[in-house]
């Protein structure tokens, strides 16, 4: 999907109004089934029986981007990222705007501080350690940590 077909006013004020219900719940909402449904609520597609802490920032102007499977744990500070764009246009702007989905599968756990970027699928019962960037595709049941995101073990 190509970013600029969508630049129009509405997308703006949508992705504005998104971004300030979603940066500030995210914050202040006491329980994680609050800011599961806030989560819901803005478009991002998410199963039951999850964990979302505190701080999590999803991209708020292409959040139906974002699926998340059964029992998933996201801890405290992490970001996912399924965009780059910028509202400048540059030569780099033209050349890296570009969307892709963010696939987090059953039972993974994504540690706290981690960034996941534009195209990550995290397969199941995957763990990914706290301050990891993770891009790309992971392997079920292994732990994943660092920046750039490499696999440490399997947990079989």
């Amino acid at each position: 999907m190509q970013l600029n077909k969508k630049t129009g006013l509405k997308f703006l004020i949508s992705s504005g109004l998104r971004r300030y219900v979603l940066l500030t719940g995210m914050n202040l909402l006491p329980f994680s089934y609050l800011r599961i449904y806030l989560l819901r609520f803005c478009g991002i597609k998410m199963d039951k029986g999850g964990y979302v802490g505190f701080n999590v920032i999803p991209d708020t102007n292409f959040p139906e981007l974002i699926k998340i499977g059964k029992k998933v744990t996201i801890s405290h500070n992490v970001q996912l990222i399924t965009h780059t764009a910028t509202p400048v246009k540059t030569f780099l702007s033209t050349k890296y705007g570009i969307s892709k989905n963010i696939i987090i599968k059953d039972g993974a756990w994504i540690g706290a501080g981690s960034i996941v970027l534009p195209g990550t699928t995290i397969e199941e019962n995957c763990f990914i350690g706290a301050g990891s960037v993770v891009s790309g595709k992971t392997k079920s049941f292994t732990l994943f940590a660092g920046n750039p995101c490499k696999e440490i073990k399997s947990l079989k």
